[in-house]
């Protein structure tokens, strides 16, 4: 059956695939020349295309093990079944997600994002198309401003159920949160614009027989390369009950491969400081019907809450280790 259903597809390309399985968003071919995934896109072929030409750089720049999208019989990044949904083709390795519960792994990983971050600072990539970042304070300064929407609109709700309560009850502390945040921010500019990947987290890292595998570079951009470093290190805190091991482990090994200034730590500790995963539960919330409020967003949002002593403790001693004041 699953062959059946994705056969059309693959008679598009120059492979001749063993055999299939199910993987991550989509299904993983075996071949005689290696692993290929095929899954559904949104991607334009300009965009694929950029995706294209940047892991064949970083490939160029000895950034070996990163995946590629591959061309149809039509010389096309896009292909599309039966009902025109489009696809994509990428090739890829055999090897384990990165285990952020491993101590082993996020090291690995955290050496790999300053690796790539050292190897691509100096590509000459066209950006003109591409999403820039011009300032870490504006960007989250948009997501405060968005908070503020989001807490007018609930106060003003007349039905109001567990999620509205819930929020407007921890609303005080992480105000302050965002305002401190957003001052630490506008104080401390990181020390390195470059190439990001854009979504560097254990999913898009696979622990290979030699050297990890970087996959995904579907939303890179040229910005703040401490952007890959926070958003890998809160996912790695937030899944070890903000244990600080797991922050030393992952700030050493990634500062022996592209070295923090003491202003990355100030800039780091204010993006650490915001309250991102409440910003983000809320914007979810927002984007559905509030008629009814799935139980996902309330338990998504008691967790945040509940974790709330642990990452106050963790900023605590991130802030006396650092010597971020």
């Amino acid at each position: 059956m699953l062959n059946e259903k994705y056969q059309i597809l693959l008679d598009q390309y120059d492979i001749c695939a063993d055999y299939l399985k199910r993987g991550r968003g989509g299904i993983l071919c075996h071949t005689n020349h290696g692993i290929y995934a095929l899954a559904q896109t949104s991607l334009s072929e300009d965009r694929l295309c950029a995706v294209s030409q940047w892991t064949e750089l970083l490939k160029s720049a000895h950034f070996s093990n990163v995946d590629q999208y591959i061309l149809n019989k039509n010389g096309c990044f896009l292909s599309y079944d039966k009902y025109y949904e489009t696809y994509a083709l990428r090739k890829t390795f055999s090897g384990t997600e990165c285990d952020i519960h491993s101590m082993n792994d996020v090291q690995t990983a955290a050496a790999n994002l300053g690796i790539f971050h050292r190897t691509s600072k100096d590509i000459s990539f066209p950006s003109k198309n591409l999403r820039k970042y011009t300032s870490i304070h504006k960007h989250y300064q948009q997501k405060y401003s968005e908070m503020k929407s989001i807490s007018r609109y609930i106060r003003n709700k007349k039905n109001k159920g567990t999620f509205e309560y819930l929020f407007l009850e921890q609303t005080k502390d992480f105000w302050k949160q965002m305002e401190t945040a957003l001052h630490y921010l506008e104080m401390a500019d990181p020390s390195h614009i470059g190439w990001c990947h854009g979504a560097y987290n254990h999913h898009n890292i696979l622990i290979t027989g030699g050297f990890p595998a970087t996959i995904h570079f579907e939303h890179f951009f040229y910005g703040y390369p401490i952007l890959d470093l926070y958003y890998f290190l809160r996912k790695t805190l937030e899944k070890n009950n903000y244990n600080f091991a797991f922050c030393e482990t992952v700030i050493q090994n990634y500062h022996q491969e592209f070295p923090l200034t003491s202003k990355d730590q100030k800039c780091l500790y204010g993006l650490l400081l915001f309250p991102e995963k409440f910003w983000k539960i809320s914007n979810q919330y927002m984007g559905h019907k509030k008629h009814w409020v799935s139980p996902r967003y309330i338990d998504k949002l008691e967790e945040f809450v509940s974790s709330k002593e642990l990452r106050a403790l963790f900023l605590e001693k991130y802030v006396q280790i650092y010597n971020v004041f």
